[in-house]
């Protein structure tokens, strides 16, 4: 029997095995070699005998993502406790009923309203993460951004999900951050989650079994806490996630589900985005964009009046420009989830391939996109491979109608939270929360690579920054701050060494 992708192009072993797409997911290299087969044979590629890969054309993300194809069984496995939630619902009908119980809890002017707790709580985490920082300011000592990104993103939103005093104070107790360290053991096994869940239990092996029985049991007791410690809010105030769930009838670990997925899920890619954006900005070719965040900060709210003054007004950060570029330019270099995303064809659907033939697909088939590519689109994003926030502002000369329309192009070919209506629902909080944490880090201080943790590449003389790879290819010897901030090549991405050390000087301070 011919096989209806028999015109779709790529290499003939996908088409008759899924044996290298498992192997390449397996040994954390498919991200790049997906990558790869876009630029050989184009925006159209076949990687399995029932799967395409899709690039290149913002249509195929609308029909997708925002038409709304439902999900492939790869998000069914990201159920918690016995139940299933938001994230791993397969039919699209039952996600927009548990969308609805969330949205309203989850919108911008929820979260920015002064009568719900999430403003002053997020002001409070970042004058306690700004201590954390002076602390080791003080001391001329690195500080590992990732964990202590994990602890201010954790702390975040377990006080969201559950009531600001049923949170965590992992930015007050770094001997509690364990739990993080654990979260991260079983993220290691993404694929075997996903793709070989009946096989988990014998890959994952000692520690990690006990890793994720820590997680839970700690889930379970955190949850607990909160059922007998409900925060009383006022009538006009929102509640927690828990309550929200409890109201409309989801109880015990039906509700627990939904949090555990938002938990690890929210704390674990805000970790990301600011650790790499740090970085970036601590790298000796990138420090005149740190200045330029620094200056704009000072242009906007003066000097500190005190080291533990806090930039509280969270409209304004909103609106900076200079701190917008940034976090546009960081979420389409290092995308937090660079993976492909699937969804299952539910209709006749077709695409064109290399060539200009036009290809029919059949229901059922297995269709995405992964952000790594869609990011790098060169005829989009020129110089696509390197960080350059400037592209996200308008170019010396460039008249305005010409430089709308290019960041209304670029936005089109942008999915760090996702397309459509299944985007990313904590998608408003981790925003907030991240210009938040590098705006006061940034007023208050500079941030340099540690010499003691790493052999530091280029000068602040040199060009642009070369750009970070993907995958263990990229590891080389595994010494220089390049090398060690490699993005893993799975699903989730995350520093290869699961470590960033930064120092960070007072504004003034001589930098050795």
């Amino acid at each position: 029997m011919l096989s209806p992708l028999r015109h779709i192009p790529g290499p003939y072993l996908n088409r008759v095995s899924v044996l290298r797409a498992l192997h390449g997911q397996r040994a954390r290299s498919w991200i790049s070699s997906v990558h790869q087969l876009h630029l050989q044979y184009g925006n159209v590629v076949v990687v399995a005998p029932n799967e395409i890969s899709v690039n290149g054309d913002p249509k195929y993300l609308h029909d997708i993502y925002v038409k709304n194809f439902p999900k492939s069984q790869f998000y069914g496995q990201f159920g918690n406790h016995g139940h299933p939630n938001m994230f791993s619902s397969l039919a699209n009908d039952v996600h927009l009923r548990y969308k609805r119980v969330l949205t309203a809890l989850y919108s911008k002017l929820a979260i920015f309203s002064p009568k719900n707790t999430t403003r002053a709580n997020l002001v409070e985490k970042i004058g306690q993460l700004v201590q954390a920082v002076d602390d080791s300011s003080r001391t001329n000592l690195g500080i590992d951004v990732y964990s202590l990104f994990a602890s201010l993103a954790m702390d975040v939103v377990l006080a969201f999900e559950l009531g600001a005093s049923n949170g965590t104070d992992l930015l007050l107790r770094p001997d509690k951050r364990h739990i993080i360290i654990s979260h991260r053991q079983v993220a290691l096994m993404g694929f075997w989650t996903t793709l070989m869940p009946r096989l988990w239990n014998w890959a994952a092996g000692t520690t990690i079994l006990q890793a994720a029985q820590k997680i839970e049991a700690w889930q379970l007791s955190i949850y607990s806490h909160a059922e007998n410690n409900v925060p009383a809010v006022p009538a006009t105030a929102n509640v927690s996630t828990l309550e929200a769930l409890k109201k409309h009838g989801y109880k015990e670990r039906a509700a627990y589900s939904f949090l555990s997925d938002n938990i690890f899920a929210g704390h674990e890619t805000t970790a990301i985005q600011l650790t790499y954006l740090t970085y970036e900005l601590s790298r000796p070719a990138n420090l005149a964009k740190q200045q330029r965040l620094v200056d704009g900060l000072r242009e906007a709210f003066g000097v500190p009046g005190s080291s533990d003054a806090v930039i509280d007004d969270l409209e304004r950060v909103d609106t900076l420009p200079y701190l917008n570029a940034l976090l546009d330019e960081n979420s389409r270099v290092h995308t937090s989830i660079p993976g492909a995303e699937p969804r299952v064809v539910d209709r006749p659907y077709l695409v064109t391939v290399r060539g200009g033939r036009t290809v029919a697909l059949p229901r059922g088939t297995t269709i995405s996109c992964q952000p790594y590519s869609v990011h790098r689109q060169r005829e989009v994003f020129p110089d696509a491979y390197l960080f350059i926030p400037e592209r996200w502002l308008a170019y010396e000369g460039e008249p305005e109608d010409e430089f709308r329309a290019r960041i209304k192009r670029q936005t089109k070919f942008m999915m760090p939270f996702g397309k459509g209506v299944r985007m990313c629902l904590g998608m408003n909080l981790a925003l907030i929360e991240m210009k938040l944490a590098v705006a006061n880090l940034y007023w208050h201080y500079q941030s340099r690579l540690c010499s003691d943790w790493c052999e530091i590449s280029g000068r602040a003389s040199e060009g642009p920054a070369n750009p970070i790879g993907m995958g263990e290819s990229s590891q080389g010897r595994n010494t220089t701050d390049e090398e060690k901030m490699v993005m893993v090549d799975t699903y989730t991405t995350r520093p290869l060494n699961d470590e960033c050390w930064l120092e960070w000087y007072r504004h003034g301070e001589v930098v050795q």
